[in-house]
């Protein structure tokens, strides 16, 4: 190879609407070749895990992201180096090349103290994780430390659950002597744990819960109930024809067709513009004990009430497994969330899935006395019911339109 070795970058890809991801481990070492296809690492986001495979071969050069370590969608991970490249001088490019870019932001920094940070990623090995006594600790941080020798177990972190930074370990350095001034990291306040409790730090998933929840919080929503029996589906359960079906299946079977009819609900919002789809593409909220997931099954329509029950029971188990494709979890119209399958809840409010518009909750099923045809009277009888909630972006869709989608559904699942 002639000429001066370039050392290219690798990133956390993105994957629709996943920001955030964990390292998971790696799967190439150091000084290791690789070829296309085959898997570099690996990452969890907040809803799967994901195998990063590599575009073209190379030579892994650096990794620059530990087992735990957490990024952001775009972040940098890792150096490769073309086919073929050696050893030597994979060295010589990674001790006398360009800086490499840091994967965290040092605010507030001096002139002096980038230099200081941009030095530490060029030549040094980051100190293992164990250094920090357990607790979280970044790249960055674990690089700088062993640039100038500061003990990650004195450092105190400022960030998330206590993760140590690249700039608490240059504030540390700063305190133990040194003549860069840094800025001191702000410390957020923070109620005192007591003596009986102790701090679990929230999970990625569960941040970006948080962070989602936060958002559809914001959204001017109400929701709108109805009582349907369910006498008919449970008959058609029995049946040859409906044999192996689940209730949530038939349930959803009968959404999507009303959602063809009113298409208003199969929409995302948009500032400028309501995006309708033609198809159905439908969410289902899968409970983990990490929290929701909502993997979206494609052109719902296109399927049976069989095909429903078989695609939301392989999804669901592939979703606790953490098996997904980040393909299978972006791109929903419409969601269902059946709270009922987890405990007798008598009403299903929910908060949207933005940019949907709607929701479809479904809550426990109960037996109440209902007034029934009798002749030309009525009588009582107990009947399965189930009262279904569309929770819906009052921006887009006023009560009308979804109690008329609600009418429709109701007909249809009485009707079976």
């Amino acid at each position: 190879m002639t000429g001066a070795t370039m050392l290219n970058d690798l990133r956390i890809p993105r994957m629709g609407s996943v920001e955030n991801a964990r390292m998971l481990g790696w799967r190439v070492a150091e000084g290791e070749s690789f070829s296309p296809g085959q898997v570099l690492y690996e990452i969890e986001t907040d809803k799967t895990s994901v195998e990063v495979e590599a575009d073209e071969p190379g030579v892994l050069a650096r990794q620059l992201a530990s087992e735990g370590d957490e990024f952001k969608v775009g972040d940098k991970v890792g150096l490769w180096a073309a086919p073929g490249t050696s050893a030597g001088a994979i060295a010589r490019a990674l001790e006398g090349g360009p800086a490499v870019a840091l994967t965290e932001p040092v605010p507030l920094a001096s002139p002096a103290s980038v230099a200081l940070a941009v030095a530490a990623t060029a030549d040094s090995r980051p100190l293992p994780r164990a250094a920090a006594g357990g607790r979280r600790v970044s790249p960055l941080a674990r690089r700088l430390a062993a640039q100038h020798g500061v003990d990650l177990a004195g450092v105190t972190g400022t960030g998330v659950g206590g993760k140590i930074s690249g700039r608490d370990v240059l504030a540390a350095h700063e305190a133990a002597g040194s003549a860069i001034p840094i800025a001191a990291p702000a410390v957020p306040s923070t109620s005192p744990v007591p003596a009986d409790g102790e701090l679990v730090p929230h999970s990625l998933r569960r941040r970006t819960i948080a962070q989602r929840m936060v958002q559809a919080g914001n959204i001017p929503s109400l929701t709108a109930d109805m009582e349907v029996d369910l006498t008919a589906l449970m008959a058609l359960r029995k049946s040859a024809q409906g044999r192996g079906t689940s209730v949530l299946a038939q349930i959803a079977h009968a959404a999507t067709a009303a959602l063809i009819e009113h298409p208003r609900l199969n929409a995302h919002w948009r500032d400028d513009a309501m995006v309708q789809f033609r198809g159905v593409h439908l969410g289902i909220a899968v409970d983990t004990p990490e929290g929701l997931v909502v993997p979206v099954i494609r052109n719902a329509e296109r399927l049976s009430a069989l095909g429903l029950t078989e695609a939301i029971a392989e999804l669901a188990a592939r979703t606790r497994t953490g098996q997904l494709r980040p393909d299978e979890m972006n791109g929903g119209s419409f969601t269902i969330s059946n709270p009922g399958s987890v405990g007798p809840v008598l009403r299903a409010e929910a908060l949207l899935n933005p940019p949907q518009v709607a929701l479809l909750g479904l809550p426990g099923i109960v037996r109440v006395p209902v007034a029934v045809r009798d002749g030309e009277g009525w009588a009582m009888a107990i009947r399965q019911v189930i009262r279904l909630a569309v929770t819906f972006d009052h921006r887009a869709l006023d009560g009308g339109p979804v109690i008329a989608f609600l009418n429709t559904l109701k007909s249809r699942i009485e009707s079976l």
